[in-house]
Formats: C-alpha cells, sequence, structure tokens
C-alpha cells in the first residue's frame, strides 16, 4: 500500500474530539500514516506535543492571523518557549491574510506577528508554515528581504505563476489540498502544470477545503484522492506522486 502524509490539517481542532483515534484507524486503512499539524493560537500550541507524542503526527507552533483577537503581545514570548521543545517541528501557521483584514491597523498587527514569527524561525533554524491570502508579493518581498533560508510551506497556494516562483527560490513548498479537485479549478491546474512535480506538497487543512464531492467535514482520509487528481494533471504515476510527496516532506520538515 502506498504512504501518505497530510502535510497541513487541523486534526486537533473539536470536530474531531469525539472519535479521534477511530478516525485515524480509517486513514491508515488508506495509507495516511503521517499528519503536521500546525499551531494556530499560543493555547492551542501548548497541547499540541501531548496530543501528538504517540503517534506519526508531527507539531508547530503559531499564531495564525485568523485568531487575531486572541493574540496578545506577551504570547510572542510564550510562544517562543513552546517551539523551543526539541520536538517542535515548525513555526506556524502564520502569515497575512488581508482579505480579513479590514483596516490598516489590522494590516498593521498581522505584520508585527509576521515579522516576529519569522524571527523566531530564524533564530531557531525552523521552516515556516505560511498562510497567505491576498498579500502574496508582499510576503516574497519580505523574505528576500531578510534573506529567510529555512524553507517551509506556503499553505493552499492559489497565486500566479511568478508568484510561487518567488517563494520556490527561497526553498519554500507550496500546499495543495482539495481545491485542485474542483471542477472550476481551472487556473489551479494550470499553475500546477506549469510548475515542477517538486514545488507541490499535498495536504487537506481538514476539517475545512473539502474536496469536490466530499461528504462532511474534511479529512485526512482525502489525501489519496487529491493525489489522484494531482497524478491526472501532471501525468504520473500514484506511485511517483506519494514517493516525491515523501521526500519533500522529509526534507522539508524532519531535518536531522
Amino acid at each position: 500500500m502506498l504512504q501518505w502524509t497530510d502535510a497541513h490539517c487541523h486534526f486537533d481542532f473539536p470536530v474531531f474530539d469525539q472519535q479521534r483515534e477511530r478516525h485515524w484507524q480509517w486513514c491508515q486503512t488508506l495509507g495516511v500514516s503521517t499528519l503536521l499539524i500546525p499551531g494556530v493560537t499560543l493555547r492551542q500550541s501548548r497541547v499540541l506535543p501531548d496530543l501528538c507524542r504517540d503517534h506519526r503526527w508531527y507539531w508547530c507552533a503559531g499564531l495564525h492571523p485568523y485568531f487575531a483577537h486572541e493574540h496578545q503581545w506577551s504570547h510572542l514570548d510564550e510562544l517562543a518557549d513552546v517551539a523551543r521543545q526539541p520536538d517542535c517541528t515548525a513555526i506556524g501557521e502564520f502569515g497575512l491574510d488581508y482579505v480579513i483584514a479590514d483596516s490598516e491597523e489590522a494590516k498593521k498587527q498581522q505584520w508585527s506577528l509576521f515579522d516576529s514569527q519569522l524571527a523566531l524561525a530564524q533564530q531557531l533554524k525552523l521552516p515556516v508554515v505560511l498562510h497567505v491570502r491576498k498579500a502574496h508579493d508582499q510576503v516574497a518581498q519580505r523574505l528576500r528581504q531578510r534573506q529567510f533560508t529555512e524553507g517551509g510551506l506556503v499553505h493552499a497556494f492559489s497565486g500566479s505563476v511568478q508568484q510561487a516562483k518567488a517563494y520556490l527560490d527561497r526553498g519554500l513548498k507550496l500546499g495543495l489540498g482539495g481545491a485542485i479537485t474542483h471542477p472550476r479549478a481551472s487556473r489551479l491546474r494550470r499553475t500546477v502544470t506549469s510548475l515542477p512535480s517538486d514545488a507541490w506538497l499535498l495536504e487537506t487543512d481538514a476539517p475545512d477545503m473539502t474536496p469536490a464531492f466530499w461528504q462532511g467535514p474534511n479529512s485526512p482520509a482525502a489525501i489519496p484522492l487529491i493525489a489522484q487528481v494531482l497524478a491526472h494533471v501532471k501525468r504520473q504515476s500514484l506511485a511517483q506522486i506519494a514517493a516525491q510527496n515523501e521526500q519533500l516532506f522529509s526534507r522539508l520538515f524532519l531535518k536531522p
């Protein structure tokens, strides 16, 4: 059986609380063996180490822009303490979301959190997991300015080929999830076709961003379905996609 990694999912979210272990057993029957679970708040980042300890689930520490109303400036110092634990895999999920930033003050707050977490990743020599909407050019420019070289993942990438190449030039990869399965995703499919196969990492963003025709909350179990569409678009075998995905994930996040 092919083995799969979900490079970005929120398997810790409450929707999975009642049947998390049973749900994970189902994922494993489909070959999904590894997860990367990002942090979104300080409180949630703190509990991830215990949740992930007994599984092949890797965790990150981060302050997501969507939860800006929960973040306090003191959380940055406390987040650094969490991230210094030896099993912290990356800093994230953090970034810029200009869709929800409804004022210049909101953008300013997002930038402050972004710069602080990027600096933390550089200090700890950890990759990043980035959430970026309507701000790809600005984020890519800041990565260049800060000479960021630790790599990472741009979650749910939906920008242009040019924007993608700006990230790839800095050693980041692009998250590809359920969006590519939708019939109207022609622009995303063209972008996927235009870029090398090793530009993409498979992810679900479960329980959100469900694939086409998926019933109920999204799940890491959707990874093989997403992989089938990617294999069709790239004219590769599923075995090639699986091997490539595992190699990229290990290279980015499982550094010795």
